[in-house]
């Protein structure tokens, strides 16, 4: 009996550069929500990070009766402190002093989940003039007392007419008399030139073990709004800031305070 032949199925050169085509926009497709997932999965993740770490600033305070010092790149992620006072006012959180976990980088530096130090800045206000730091130096808390402390750290919604000392005007004054300032730079910590972004940096810091040398804050003033993307108004930098008497009430109820 003879066989007959049957013909071969299968998928043609064009049939299969659709088919992979397809799979391409498909592939497309999933990738860009799976992205904006992880960015906000990153963002929530800082959110949290800045609470923990205001959280521990103001629990050392209750403990010890002042504010810790920032760290510097130089002192391996301990507050940094000279005389009475700290040896900058703007550095990084003092992750070794608060004890609060996370990423380190090679100068000890706790890092934000985009992998760049977390910022943190002190009032250096110094009411009595006996120059101690008020809020960072041992007693001086008390010993100025409350009506006299003046805190002078500041957050604006916009950098726009600020000075060094003060926003342009209340309505964009957020805060006018803070003693502590934590933040992140955000995603695009290594290159932003947005007014706003630019108004939370300004000075550098070196000296660690890397050699490295990180922007930080020249002033008293720091910028905290909503995120947008594109052109010079790109701002996504994360910020939180103590209240000063949010500060003073819990001191209060610890007895550290009068």
């Amino acid at each position: 009996m003879r066989l007959g032949s049957k013909s071969q199925l299968g998928f043609s050169l064009v049939e299969l550069a659709i088919v992979m085509l397809i799979m391409g926009l498909v592939l497309g497709g999933l990738a860009m929500p799976l992205a904006v997932q992880r960015e906000n999965a990153r963002i929530r993740d800082g959110d949290t990070q800045l609470e923990i770490v205001r959280d521990a600033v103001e629990g050392f305070a209750l403990v010890n009766g002042f504010l810790p010092c920032p760290a510097t790149p130089a002192s391996d992620g301990l507050a940094s402190t000279s005389g009475g006072g700290c040896t900058e006012r703007h550095g990084f959180v003092p992750a070794t002093t608060l004890d609060v976990g996370g990423s380190r980088n090679g100068d000890n530096l706790l890092l934000d989940p985009w992998g760049s130090p977390l910022r943190y800045s002190v009032t250096a206000s110094d009411a009595d003039g006996n120059g101690n730091w008020d809020f960072t130096t041992p007693g001086e808390m008390s010993a100025v007392t409350m009506p006299i402390l003046q805190p002078d750290l500041v957050v604006c919604s916009s950098a726009t007419g600020s000075s060094a000392t003060a926003c342009a005007s209340a309505n964009v004054t957020l805060s006018d008399r803070s003693p502590v300032v934590i933040y992140s730079l955000g995603k695009d910590w290594t290159s932003f030139s947005s007014t706003d972004q630019l108004e939370n940096v300004g000075a550098t810091l070196g000296g660690g073990a890397t050699g490295a040398s990180y922007p930080v804050a020249a002033d008293d003033v720091f910028v905290s709004r909503g995120r947008s993307d594109g052109g010079g108004n790109a701002f996504d930098d994360q910020l939180l800031w103590l209240s000063a008497n949010a500060l003073y009430r819990h001191m209060i109820e610890a007895g550290r305070l009068p």
